[in-house]
């Protein structure tokens, strides 16, 4: 009965792979999408986030600590000199970096972007239709739909063998062949969506921080941070939540970034009408 575990399998593997991926479909579509609270000011993280999603949110946090003195940078080496964390951003970063004297935490930043707390500030925007998809969302449906496509591949080698066994065997080779077809077919039409959120800042959000640079332009914006901080440090952070990390700051984007990328940037196009922050 080998052709049988083998078809067994064959059917396991399409139907667990299925349901994920219909399951992380449904919460991106069905993901709740809302106005913005009325009266609700855009923080710190949030305008990191809509400025340059998950990168530009770690940066801002670790700009805070450093200008809190609370992070050292020397010689592109990143040190946590305080290892408390004051909010769930600051938990990633110190999570991600560690302990001790980091080297090139640009090899991190992937992976620090999608900590719980940053993918957080995402998933808020998102609920205020800021943001077109949360990001914690889009990555379980990206994955989920990684995963299916690999069961695509694996159910089919596991039903030709399956077919192959149960002719050797003297099985009943066209029932077999007949359910691997089923699952194969099955499982296709569970891949079927409609495209979600790619985590892409909206008109509603590019409107709302277009908003926020009116009301507060460079060189105004002060946001005290978790240090308290004041004057010129606390308009550098407000700068650095926007994207610019120098002069002061220049050390923190040479150590975060990529050799020879040549500048502090996203990762995509600025959108039309972001003002270019």
């Amino acid at each position: 009965m080998a052709w049988g575990i083998l078809l067994g399998v064959c059917c396991a593997v399409t139907v667990v792979a299925a349901w994920l991926f219909r399951r992380a479909y449904r919460r991106c579509v069905g993901a709740p999408v809302g106005a913005r609270p009325a009266g609700a000011e855009l923080g710190l993280y949030e305008v990191a986030f809509l400025s340059g999603r998950g990168r530009y949110v770690a940066l801002t946090a670790m700009a805070s600590m450093v200008l809190g003195g609370r992070l050292s940078v020397r010689d592109a080496v990143v040190t946590v000199t305080d290892p408390v964390p004051r909010d769930a951003v600051e938990v990633a970063v110190i999570g991600v970096i560690g302990l001790r004297p980091r080297g090139r935490v640009w090899r991190r930043m992937d992976r620090l972007v999608r900590r719980p707390g940053i993918e957080a500030v995402g998933d808020r925007l998102a609920e205020w239709g800021l943001v077109d998809g949360g990001p914690s969302r889009v990555r379980a449906f990206d994955a989920a739909d990684w995963w299916l496509w690999g069961a695509h591949w694996v159910s089919g080698a596991l039903g030709v063998a399956a077919v192959a066994v149960a002719a050797a065997q003297g099985g009943p080779v066209w029932v077999v062949l007949g359910v691997v077809v089923v699952v194969m077919v099955a499982g296709g039409f569970a891949h079927r969506h409609e495209s979600v959120g790619g985590g892409w800042v909206t008109e509603a959000g590019r409107a709302a921080l277009a908003e926020h640079a009116v009301r507060f332009p460079e060189g105004v914006w002060a946001p005290a941070g978790n240090d308290g901080l004041r004057g010129t440090d606390a308009v550098d952070l407000g700068k650095a939540a926007r994207g610019s990390m120098y002069p002061r700051l220049d050390a923190l984007r040479e150590a975060t970034k990529w050799p020879d990328s040549g500048s502090f940037d996203p990762g995509y196009d600025d959108p039309p009408g972001l003002g270019g922050l």
